[in-house]
C-alpha cells in the first residue's frame, strides 16, 4: 500500500525554466545592454552552465560559491569580461532575488496536494539547502510537506538511491510504499524506481518517447497522480 508521495522540485512543482530564463535575460541587459540579438544564445549558454557547474557542486568538486562564480565568469568571458570576486557576488545576488521572484509553481500542484491529504508528502531535490527551502517558502509549498530532503544538506544527490532512502526513512515508510513524481526521466523517475519506490515520469511536454522502462508510470499533470492511487492495491503490480 503507497504510504508517501514525493516530488522533485525544479520544473516538477515549480516553473523552474521559465524563471531562469527570464533571469538570465535580465542578467545579460544588465552587463550588455542594447545587444537584445545575443540575449537567446547567451541564456541557452547560461543553461548549459549552470548544469556543468551544478554537477561539480553535486560532486563536491567545489563549494557553492565557486559554482556560481564560476558559471557567471565562463558565461561572460566570451565577451571578453573579467570580474573580481566581490562584483561576481554583487551580480549573482540579483540574479538570484530575480530568478526567485519570477518562480511560480505549476497550476496543478494545489489541486494535487489537496487530493494527497490521506498521505505523507515530502520533496527531495538537488541543490543547495538555502536556496531550495527559500523557493518553496516563497512559492507557498511549505507548509503541505511532511518533510524536504535536499542534497547539500544529504550529501548524496539523486540519482543515487542513498537521498531516496534517506527521505523514506525520515517519513518513516518503506521504499515500497512510496511513490516518486519527478520531471527528468533519469534522475527522478528510473532512479526512485532502482531505489524501490515506484517511479512516475512528469511528461508536462509530450516529449516523443515510447521506450518506457518497466516499472516507470508517464503523467502529463500532477493531477494524475490520484488516478494512479486510486487502484493503490495494486499499484505495484501495475507497474511492475
Amino acid at each position: 500500500m503507497i504510504k508517501a508521495v514525493l516530488f522533485d522540485l525544479d520544473d516538477t512543482l515549480i516553473d523552474h525554466d521559465s524563471a531562469i530564463r527570464d533571469a538570465t535575460g535580465a542578467l545579460f541587459d544588465q552587463v550588455l545592454p542594447n545587444r537584445e540579438e545575443e540575449r537567446t544564445a547567451f541564456t541557452e549558454r547560461w543553461i548549459l552552465l549552470n548544469r556543468e557547474w551544478y554537477k561539480k557542486f553535486f560532486a563536491q568538486q567545489v563549494t557553492f560559491q565557486e559554482s556560481g562564480r564560476g558559471k557567471l565568469r565562463e558565461a561572460f568571458s566570451m565577451y571578453g569580461y573579467r570580474f573580481e570576486d566581490t562584483e561576481v557576488d554583487i551580480l549573482l545576488a540579483e540574479y538570484w532575488e530575480c530568478y526567485i521572484s519570477r518562480c511560480q509553481v505549476f497550476d496543478d500542484v494545489t489541486e494535487c496536494f489537496a487530493k494527497l491529504q490521506d498521505y505523507k508528502i515530502g520533496v527531495v531535490t538537488n541543490g543547495q539547502e538555502t536556496q531550495q527551502i527559500e523557493k518553496l517558502q516563497r512559492c507557498g509549498i511549505l507548509p503541505f510537506l511532511d518533510i524536504v530532503v535536499i542534497s547539500e544538506k544529504a550529501r548524496v544527490a539523486k540519482p543515487e538511491s542513498e537521498i531516496f532512502l534517506q527521505a523514506c526513512s525520515q517519513l518513516e515508510v518503506q521504499t515500497q510504499e512510496s511513490l516518486f513524481v519527478g520531471d527528468n526521466l533519469e534522475l527522478d523517475a528510473i532512479a526512485a524506481k532502482q531505489a524501490g519506490m515506484v517511479g512516475i515520469w512528469l511528461d508536462r511536454y509530450g516529449v516523443n518517447l515510447e521506450d518506457i522502462p518497466p516499472r516507470v508510470e508517464r503523467i502529463s499533470r500532477l493531477t494524475e497522480i490520484s488516478e494512479i492511487l486510486g487502484d493503490c492495491d495494486d499499484v505495484r503490480e501495475k507497474l511492475k
